[in-house]
């Protein structure tokens, strides 16, 4: 009798396994999503997108002013949601008419024909640029980049309210970017890079922007006071933005196209956080399921995501190409990826011109901002989305075609004054008081009078750079440096003609008898090693000089640092064991 219990208790045991078995995977968890706010009166994206656009502009505002408090929430985590890409849209629409753009008008031939998204040292340079873009480009450096009270042009003054509109559409994107869920709206959205890449060129530091006309928009906008002069202004609220899109950024394309080949679920993580989906439990007007997301185009549907289940053999391929685990797509041709995402890549590849024109000092739209022709904030921004990019794989082909004036610039950094007409703060003292230079401050040496933080910027900033290649190394350390006061005087001093030679010969990768030593790198890195302070500084430059010893055109110029060394390990044991480990072993 105990052994038939005990059968049947087996029986029973392994009956019940079978049955959980056989009920299939557990569904994944589910988190909650903020997709509607009291400050919206509790509408979610579609109806606060219909608010948007209202013809009335009191309706615009009011809800500008509901949309900015709500994602300025830092408790409840707004996200945009099912149908967040309308607002996006919106969005760019509004900051299109404050600027008086028009995207859609028809472009030449022979500009659209340039169908190679390969990057190329000109990638950094505005010539690049071609169709819509090249359009953008040159509307905001005229309107958005020198200060808009000292503009020779009345056409190019925008009013106080276009210019608080065009404030507050970037804060909002700003305080988006933080919440995940909303970052795939921003990125899939071509028309929300371009407008972001237009912030970068605001220039209008010094004045705060704003013209002379009547100050119309004050009380409408009295709560959107998003923008200042100095650290919390369009261009900072732009470059925080790309910062946070930075994980997702990929210059390829290759990611945007793995998102419109295979995302698709039903999952509400990817419902509300991925332009353009619908909710499951809805069916299309034409008898379709709703999950599938498509658009007309020459009289058919098409997908827009999870394109792969309706490609037939070609999703097959596709999918056999694709790692899941790595997210990587391989043995496909970029003229495929291009077709699908070309247009967003270009978005992409625009961001480069600009961020290269925040840290030129030399560049016309600043020379009237900021006495020494930089921007602090903006610079140590853009040097972080730098970093950040730099750090993705795929994007290691836009930072091979690094140009010389980059690192130039780069290089000049290593050794920025914090004080001087020189430095990036500097304030004139014969029309404003300096209370915070005194002469104790101007002898205490190194480690008191330069820019430490810039300093450690660049300098991580070069060291990603040159692991990327040798070539860079050696550009590296045998560029022609100079300092940015004496480019220029340089820059002045030449005629039209043989300054657009040289800045020619700068963008250009190839080997010219010209180069020679980068002296000005290595004094700048010589100190930082035997810097008394413990930020760690002295580390990163012996790791970048362990970088340029691993090339041979460059031992002339670890000889040099070699020599300065063995000087200074004599008294100090701390740089002879960093010298002896970190640089002289690479020899």
């Amino acid at each position: 009798m105990n052994r038939s219990k005990q059968k049947r208790k087996t029986t029973k045991d392994n009956e019940s396994k079978r049955r959980k078995t056989s009920r299939g995977p557990a569904p994944p968890p589910t988190i909650d999503l903020n997709i509607t706010h009291r400050e919206l009166m509790n509408y979610d994206a579609t109806n606060v997108s219909k608010i948007l656009s209202h013809t009335n502009p009191d309706q615009v505002a009011l809800a500008l002013n509901a949309l900015m408090r709500a994602t300025s929430d830092v408790d409840a985590n707004y996200c945009l949601g099912y149908g967040g890409e309308k607002v996006i849209a919106m969005l760019v629409q509004l900051f299109d008419d404050a600027i008086e753009f028009d995207p859609n008008k028809e472009e030449d031939d022979n500009e659209l024909n340039n169908t190679n998204l390969e990057p190329t040292v000109a990638t950094w340079d505005g010539s690049s640029l071609n169709g819509k873009h090249k359009r953008w480009r040159k509307l905001c450096r005229e309107k958005l980049a020198s200060p808009l009270v000292s503009s020779s042009d009345p056409s190019f003054l925008l009013t106080e309210s276009n210019v608080k509109m065009l404030d507050i559409i970037i804060a909002i994107f700003r305080n988006l970017s933080y919440v995940g869920q909303n970052l795939r709206f921003l990125y899939h959205s071509e028309g929300a890079l371009r407008i972001l890449t237009g912030a970068l060129y605001y220039r209008g530091y010094s004045s705060g922007g704003g013209g002379n006309e009547e100050r119309s928009g004050d009380e409408t906008y009295s709560s959107l006071n998003a923008s200042s002069s100095h650290n919390s202004n369009m261009c900072v609220h732009a470059l925080q933005t790309l910062i946070n899109i930075a994980p997702l950024i990929d210059i390829t394309g290759k990611q945007l196209f793995i998102d419109r080949v295979f995302l698709e679920s039903d999952a509400k993580e990817v419902i509300h956080s991925v332009p353009e989906q619908q909710p499951a439990d809805e069916s299309g007007e034409d008898g379709t399921d709703s999950n599938v997301n498509t658009s007309e185009k020459n009289g058919e549907q098409r997908a827009k995501y999870g394109a792969s289940t309706y490609l037939g053999f070609g999703g097959m391929y596709l999918s056999k190409q694709y790692d899941s685990k790595a997210e990587t797509l391989n043995n496909i041709p970029n003229s495929v990826v291009w077709d699908t995402v070309g247009y967003q890549v270009r978005a992409l590849l625009a961001i480069f011109p600009a961020l290269s024109a925040i840290l030129d000092p030399d560049d016309v739209t600043t020379m009237n901002t900021s006495s020494c022709g930089w921007h602090r904030p903006s610079v140590q921004a853009v040097l972080e989305l730098l970093t950040s990019l730099v750090e993705n794989p795929d994007n290691k082909g836009v930072f091979l075609c690094t140009p010389d004036v980059m690192l130039h610039r780069l290089t000049d950094m290593l050794f920025m004054p914090r004080l001087g007409p020189e430095s990036m703060e500097y304030v004139e003292p014969e029309s404003n008081t300096v209370t915070r230079v005194v002469a104790l401050k101007l002898q205490m040496g190194y480690d008191a009078t330069i820019d430490s933080d810039m300093r450690d910027r660049s300098c991580d900033l070069l060291i990603r750079i040159t692991d990327l290649s040798p070539l860079l190394k050696r550009r590296l350390g045998m560029a022609s440096s100079m300092s940015g006061m004496a480019r220029r005087k340089n820059d002045e001093s030449t005629t039209p003609t043989s300054s657009s030679l040289i800045s020619k010969s700068i963008l250009s990768d190839e080997s010219v008898s010209s180069r020679r030593m980068n002296i000005r790198l290595y004094d700048s890195l010589l100190p930082m090693i035997s810097s008394v302070s413990l930020k760690g500084d002295a580390g990163a430059a012996v790791r970048l000089l362990s970088n340029l010893a691993q090339v041979p055109e460059n031992k002339a110029g670890i000889l040099y640092v070699e020599r300065k060394l063995i000087r200074k390990a004599g008294s100090d044991p701390h740089i002879a064991k960093l010298a002896c480990n970190g640089i002289f072993n690479k020899l």
